[in-house]
C-alpha cells in the first residue's frame, strides 16, 4: 500500500516527528486571533494561517488524522495512516470523514479572508492524498464571483459534483473556535423547524442528503442498534486496546493520571454492557438524530460527507446547538445495513448508504475543548 510522504530522515528530526505523531496537543490551539491573518503576506503565508482553523475540526477518538503540505498557493491534504483506527474503521470511512471536516474548516476560513479556492479530490495515485486546494485572491465585495470561488472540481480517479453556490459565510467562520463535541445529555427542548431547515439547506451537494430522525419509535430503534454495536465492539479485545491507546494519550482531554487509569481499565475490562446502555439512553433522549447519506460509498463520498458534517456542526454552534457523533452502528457492517433499512430507501431508486450519525440538541452542560495539535506538527516538509 502506498503512503503519504514521510518525515525527514535525520535522527533529531525523526525523534521530534515521532513525538509529535503521538502527541494529541493542548487547548492552546483553540486560541486563533483573527487579526493574526497575514493580510499583506504571501499566498503561502496565508495558506499556512488557514491551517490553524483546519486543525480544529472534529475527528474519531480525536485522532486528528490529517497531514498537510503547503507550497505557494497549493495546500495538499493527506490522511495520516499512523492515526487510522484500524479496528474500529477498517475501510477508512471515518478516517476520510475526519479529513473532510478539516478540509471544510480550511475552506470556510479561506472564504472568510476573501480567498477563492478550487478543490481537487484524490488528484493522484497516492491513496492517502485526499485533496489539493488551490487558493486564489479575489475581491471580497464581488458577489458575482461567489459560485466560481466555491466550486470544487472532481479528480479523474473519483468524481464529485461541484457546488453551484457557496454555503459558507462568516457566521460559520466565527463558530470554528467555539464548536464543541458535547457527549452529555441534552435538554428536553424542541429545536425550531426553521433551524432544522437551515441545517438541511446548508447541504448544497446534490449527491449528499441530511436526514432527521425525530419519531420516538425510530429513535428507539436507532438506540437499539447503538447498544448492540457498542456491546459487540467492547467484546473485542483488539477494539478495547485501540480505544485504550487513545484514552491513554489524553485524546479526550483527561488529566495525565485519569488518562493512564482509563487506559488500563478499558484495556482489561469489558464495559460494553454499561456503555451500550448509556449511549442508547443518550440517543433516545436526544431531540433529533441526524444522518448524513451519500450516493455511492467511496472515498470522495466520505470526504465530502465529512465536509457537510462540519458545516452542519458550525451552523449548529451558531444556533446554540450541540452535536455528538454516534458511530458504533456504522462501524459494524451488518448493523449499518440495518440502519440503512430503518432510514428507508430513496425515491430515486439509488443507494444512499448512511455515512455519519450524530445527536443534535441543546446541551445541559458546557463542553470543554478537546486538545489539538498545532499545524506545525502536521506539516510534511
Amino acid at each position: 500500500r502506498s503512503r503519504a510522504p514521510g518525515p525527514p530522515s535525520k535522527g533529531s528530526e525523526r525523534s521530534r516527528w515521532s513525538w509529535r505523531r503521538k502527541w494529541v496537543g493542548s487547548e492552546r490551539a483553540w486560541n486563533v486571533p483573527e487579526a493574526a491573518f497575514p493580510v499583506e503576506g504571501s499566498m503561502e503565508e496565508k495558506a499556512r494561517h488557514l491551517l490553524r482553523y483546519a486543525v480544529l475540526a472534529p475527528s474519531s477518538h480525536n485522532t486528528q488524522p490529517w497531514l498537510f503540505t503547503v507550497s505557494d498557493d497549493r495546500v495538499e491534504v493527506y490522511a495520516d495512516r499512523d492515526r487510522w483506527l484500524t479496528v474500529a474503521d477498517p475501510d477508512k470511512r471515518e478516517l476520510f470523514l475526519s479529513v473532510g471536516a478539516a478540509l471544510e474548516n480550511l475552506l470556510v476560513a479561506a472564504e472568510h479572508f476573501g480567498m477563492g479556492h478550487d478543490v481537487e479530490y484524490f488528484p493522484g495515485s497516492e491513496s492517502n492524498h485526499a485533496a489539493t486546494v488551490t487558493l486564489s485572491e479575489r475581491d471580497r465585495s464581488d458577489d458575482t464571483d461567489e459560485s466560481t470561488s466555491a466550486r470544487e472540481s472532481a479528480s479523474a480517479h473519483e468524481s464529485a459534483s461541484p457546488n453551484e453556490s457557496s454555503p459558507r459565510d462568516s457566521r460559520l467562520f466565527d463558530a470554528i473556535p467555539r464548536r464543541r463535541t458535547n457527549s452529555g445529555r441534552y435538554q428536553e427542548r424542541t429545536i425550531p423547524r426553521e433551524d432544522l431547515r437551515a441545517l438541511r439547506e446548508l447541504c448544497v451537494e446534490e449527491d449528499i442528503a441530511v436526514q432527521f430522525v425525530t419519531d420516538p419509535a425510530d429513535k428507539g430503534a436507532v438506540a437499539d442498534l447503538v447498544e448492540r454495536a457498542t456491546r459487540r465492539q467492547f467484546a473485542d479485545p483488539a477494539y478495547r486496546r485501540e480505544l485504550a491507546r487513545w484514552v491513554g494519550r489524553g485524546a479526550f482531554g483527561d488529566s495525565f493520571p485519569e488518562a493512564k487509569v482509563g487506559k488500563v481499565l478499558l484495556r482489561y475490562l469489558n464495559v460494553g454492557r454499561q456503555q451500550g446502555r448509556s449511549d442508547a439512553a443518550l440517543v433516545r433522549d436526544s431531540p433529533v438524530l441526524v444522518v448524513i447519506r451519500t450516493v455511492g460509498d467511496r472515498r470522495t463520498a466520505w470526504v465530502r460527507a465529512g465536509q457537510v458534517f462540519e458545516r452542519a456542526s458550525l451552523l449548529a454552534t451558531v444556533l446554540g446547538l450541540q452535536t455528538h457523533p454516534m458511530s458504533a452502528p456504522l462501524e459494524e457492517p451488518a448493523l449499518r445495513r440495518e440502519l440503512s433499512d430503518l432510514l428507508g430507501a430513496a425515491d430515486d431508486g439509488r443507494e444512499w448508504p448512511p455515512q455519519h450519525l450524530f445527536r443534535l440538541g441543546y446541551g445541559k452542560t458546557i463542553a470543554e475543548p478537546s486538545p489539538r495539535r498545532s499545524p506545525e506538527a502536521m506539516l510534511l516538509d
